[in-house]
């Protein structure tokens, strides 16, 4: 009848005001109480202070467990055999029900009784240590003696190894990952066409797991087809698409095209490839290859055709201006990722490491406040969060991330085999005002300002660790310029140039003198807007 099996009936809590002993009939002092638990603002201390708006309470309504109360007599009390000794238990507290619907009574001649907490001995185990040795079964020797292994003082040491082990054991488990892993029915569901969509209406004719009637069939009579079977299919020799889609999209990240220009469809709506045989090559390769992604990789990468230089002969720009024939290596502008991470990288901030949850780097204030179901709001992450790479930031696909739609980064609310490169002014303003890029600015300009030599070396090393190149003589020149307008704009204005290199969350060293720093970031920002940062060669 207990709630819960706890200790009371109302809401298994219970609530204990006040305790009463006489002996005899007079009364016996108390002098003190202590309890293995207390619940907060119900002090087991209650007990002794004659107030019944008071009492000890145990927090049974949230877990079921035995509670214990030790009250200590001011002075030793003396029981004959005709001797009464009386217990009086109050519950008189504001909540209904909260009565202790079983307890227990208990003396002791110990001079100090103290309480342990989870000390206390089982009721199974009193009764068996009650009985003598040999009316004892092996069920109660062995609680006797595992009982007694808890409690020995010369177990200690060894209790303390266990414990320390098993919280070892604890934290690998904790650090598991968890995968959902799916198996199949015994028996397959059948499935049926609705009936104009009525999912009440079991007339339907019944469907089978097949591949779709226009493509070549699978070869099986005997039994229902599996994923497995289609998995199989995928990857047939006699499947044609699988292995040349896979080689036609690899090889597009390596030559910023693919051997077939439509990335999606490598059927009669597509374009036909400018290399067919190469296509097909590629294709047996990566199939009788077992499939090996690193290994067609390796292939593209050490072939002669990729290591071919980007720049053009006038030859090539005649005959070939889109090198459409891979006559040389292409170029193009880099991924909005891949943009952010190479600032990152030239500026020293970024943090490589790899997996983790998701990050949130910079974002505009109150991006999220037409967010709704749930409303959320957009918080900046902390230290090491704000400079991993751009593949870790958290993603909403109703509202992503700005800096990187405007270097035409897909929502993701379907996959994108291929996307889409443009080139607008708004892509200059985010290179040049976005937080992320400020911030590389002047911790690029940190690492121009602290090389050896005068302005024009530095400038060539920071265009040299940007682009990879030498300046050219107009290059310098015109960074040059720059630089020396921006030192003249500081030092009339040294305010500006101490809130320029407050952007950012990086800290910026105290020796540096911030109207040549603020003066060597609109440097690096330029740099960082210069196409040849922004694009792969």
């Amino acid at each position: 009848s207990l709630v819960k099996k706890s200790l009371a009936r109302g809401n298994g809590n219970f609530v204990l005001t006040n305790v009463k002993v006489t002996l005899n009939g007079k009364p016996v002092a108390i002098a003190k109480a202590a309890a293995d638990y207390e619940q907060p603002s119900y002090p087991v201390a209650n007990l002794i202070d004659n107030d019944p708006k008071s009492g000890w309470a145990g927090n049974g309504h949230v877990e079921a467990k035995n509670r214990t109360a030790v009250l200590t007599f001011a002075e030793p009390i003396d029981l004959g055999e005709s001797s009464a000794l009386t217990v009086e238990l109050s519950h008189q507290s504001q909540y209904n029900q909260h009565n202790i619907g079983r307890f227990r009574l208990s003396v002791t001649e110990a001079p100090e009784p103290s309480v342990t907490p989870g000390a206390e001995i089982p009721l199974d185990l009193i009764d068996a240590l009650t009985l003598a040795t040999d009316q004892r079964n092996p069920k109660q020797v062995q609680a006797i003696v595992s009982y007694y292994q808890t409690i020995a003082p010369e177990l200690e040491p060894r209790r303390k190894n266990l414990a320390d082990w098993q919280a070892r054991l604890e934290a690998i488990d904790k650090g598991l990952r968890t995968m959902l892993v799916s198996a199949s029915l015994e028996e397959p569901r059948t499935m049926r066409i609705l009936p104009r969509g009525n999912w009440l209406d079991e007339s339907g004719a019944e469907v089978v797991p097949a591949v779709p009637a226009f493509l070549t069939q699978q070869a099986i009579a005997d039994r229902r087809a599996s994923r497995l079977d289609l998995a199989k299919w995928i990857t047939s020799p006699d499947n044609p698409l699988t292995a040349r889609a896979f080689a036609n999209r690899v090889w597009k990240l390596f030559y910023g095209r693919g051997i077939s220009r439509d990335l999606n469809d490598l059927g009669g709506q597509g374009q036909l490839p400018t290399h067919p045989e190469l296509l097909d090559w590629l294709a047996v390769e990566f199939r009788d290859g077992g499939w090996d992604v690193k290994r067609l990789v390796k292939l593209l990468v050490t072939s002669g055709t990729y290591r071919q230089s980007s720049v053009p002969t006038a030859e090539q720009k005649e005959k070939d201006p889109t090198n459409l024939w891979v006559a040389r290596q292409g170029r193009w502008r880099l991924d909005a990722e891949l943009i952010r991470d190479t600032a990152l990288e030239i500026s020293g901030l970024l943090v490589d490491s790899t997996g983790g949850k998701s990050v949130k780097p910079y974002q505009p204030a109150k991006y999220w406040q037409h967010l709704n179901f749930p409303q959320r709001e957009w918080e900046n992450g902390k230290g090491d969060e704000l400079y991993r790479r751009g593949l870790y930031t958290f993603w909403c696909r109703s509202f992503p991330h700005p800096a990187m739609t405007a270097f035409d980064a897909p929502n993701r609310e379907e996959c994108t085999a291929e996307r889409a490169r443009s080139n607008t002014p708004q892509q200059a303003l985010v290179l040049l005002n976005d937080p992320v890029f400020v911030e590389a600015s002047r911790a690029f300009a940190e690492r121009i300002a602290s090389q050896p030599g005068d302005d024009a070396t530095k400038l060539a090393w920071a265009w040299q660790s940007a682009t990879g190149r030498a300046p050219t003589e107009a290059e310098r020149a015109i960074l040059a310029s720059l630089l020396k307008e921006q030192q003249a704009r500081y030092a009339k204005d040294a305010e500006s140039a101490k809130q320029l290199l407050t952007v950012g969350e990086s800290p910026t060293p105290p020796n540096f003198d911030p109207v040549v720093l603020a003066a060597w970031t609109q440097v690096s920002r330029t740099i960082f807007n210069a196409y040849e940062t922004t694009a792969r060669f």
